[in-house]
């Protein structure tokens, strides 16, 4: 995702204020002029000057510190695993600028603590590993004179970084086949009144006399006609299921793990990945969250529709993800829309949704986005001592696994009820691991179907 310079921000520092050192120095400054006043101790004047003329600089130094402070950020837009650099300049160069950034969740810092000491600037490179938006949240700023004269401190305010999904490569156009549509390189599949010929037939009842090819026909001595195509586009349209989220670790628990984790992070990184490839071949792609976490975008193509669609990821509310609520449902499809639909299928509503869009005539494939390791059961070994088995059997979350393996079981009902109305459920591998599923979908398409209004 190409980046851009945001615009600096100017901020107010509080009014410098001197250091300890400058003020023992102004002290002793001034108790010693007392005693060479009253004891007329002449010799103390060669002790007291250097701190004297230090004081009187480092005094005039202060009160000409100009209070203006930037906060720099060098791009506030990029994909997972870029790199982006927050800096905090004043306009002295040799002033000393010291900043604390806590580390936000989900990326990585460098260095790792958050706190950088430069002079006249000081940088924190932030690393995201999730999509979405990311606030950044840095401490007071606090801003010194090299020669440890004065010192003053700037609140800054929040920050945020827009997160896109990463796309991974889809490798050939062949991977993935086409939906049966005239917008991208590959010609519809469905019969109609179009352009391109599809075969030459013998004359029925009903047909176009100006379809009648007069060639075949007099060679024949039997009226044939034209069958073509239809020109009509079929659309590609992609679902995320936002309402659950589900992960293999604790929340916070792998922060710094790039690899996704959660069924929304797969969720979105195949959606990106899926609009990539299909808008790239010329196809019209929409999107539609079935919860509240990213909006929803019309089909199109083209280059702008793409930037649209991850600037959609990208503004995603992350935070409010898993929340559950009620399904957002799809409105009016065409017939014939290919459905790709990220989810983990376990909300009935989901399901429900589902079949209402293939009895409206569209053509479904769900991926499947829990995580594989959910549920998988791990061998342990049985402790001997009784007082480790009773510890280990009073463990919190001793029996998360038995039951994410048993929910599994039963959401092979759901699945092989799908299968058997013709909704494919696929786990997401990366995007070649769909080319024989929308195949057979594909192939499916010239078969008779019943549609329900």
């Amino acid at each position: 995702m190409s980046g851009r310079t945001t615009a600096d921000q100017p901020g107010r520092i509080a009014t410098p204020r001197p250091t300890v050192h400058l003020v023992r120095a102004v002290v002793l400054t001034v108790i010693t002029g007392t005693v060479v006043a009253l004891l007329h101790r002449v010799e103390l004047i060669v002790f007291v000057t250097p701190f004297a003329v230090w004081a009187g600089l480092g005094w005039w130094r202060m009160r000409t510190v100009r209070g203006d402070t930037d906060e720099h950020i060098a791009t506030d837009r990029l994909r997972v695993g870029d790199i982006a650099d927050y800096t905090v300049s004043t306009p002295r160069d040799e002033s000393i600028v010291t900043v604390h950034l806590p580390r936000p969740p989900r990326c990585e810092i460098d260095p790792a603590h958050g706190t950088v000491v430069g002079v006249g600037a000081a940088t924190v490179r932030i690393r995201p590993l999730r999509w979405g938006r990311h606030a950044l949240k840095p401490d007071v700023v606090t801003v010194s004179d090299p020669w440890g004269t004065w010192t003053a401190v700037w609140r800054p305010g929040t920050a945020s970084l827009t997160v896109a999904p990463t796309v991974e490569a889809p490798g050939g156009s062949d991977v993935i086949p086409h939906p049966a549509g005239l917008a991208g390189v590959h010609l519809s599949r469905t019969r109609g009144e179009g352009g391109e010929l599809a075969e030459i037939r013998p004359y029925l009842v009903g047909d176009r006399l100006n379809r009648i090819n007069w060639r075949v026909s007099s060679r024949t001595r039997s009226l044939h006609t034209n069958a073509t195509m239809a020109d009509r586009d079929t659309e590609v349209l992609i679902v995320i299921d936002t309402l659950d989220d589900l992960s293999t670790e604790l929340p916070g628990e792998h922060d710094h793990d790039a690899t996704p984790a959660s069924s929304i992070d797969i969720a979105v990184s195949a959606a990106a990945t899926i609009a990539d490839h299909y808008l790239g071949l010329g196809d019209r792609v929409g999107l539609h969250d079935l919860g509240q976490v990213v909006g929803p975008v019309r089909a199109g193509s083209g280059t702008r529709q793409r930037a649209l669609i991850m600037e959609r990821l990208a503004l995603g509310q992350a935070e409010r993800a898993g929340q559950g609520g009620q399904v957002r449902p799809i409105g009016r499809i065409r017939t014939g829309t290919l459905v790709l639909c990220c989810t983990p299928l376990l909300s009935p509503e989901v399901i429900d949704e589902l079949l209402r869009l293939l009895h409206r005539g569209a053509t479904v494939l769900v991926i499947d986005t829990l995580p594989t390791q959910l549920g998988r059961l791990a061998s342990e070994t049985t402790p001997h001592r009784w007082r480790d088995r009773r510890e280990s059997r009073l463990r919190g979350g001793r029996f998360w696994s038995e039951a994410w393996a048993l929910r599994r079981i039963g959401r092979k009902r759901t699945v092989d009820g799908l299968s058997q109305v013709g909704v494919a459920v696929v786990p997401w591998q990366g995007i070649a691991s769909l080319g024989q599923v929308v195949t057979e979908l594909a192939a499916r398409r010239t078969l008779p179907r019943r549609i329900r209004g």
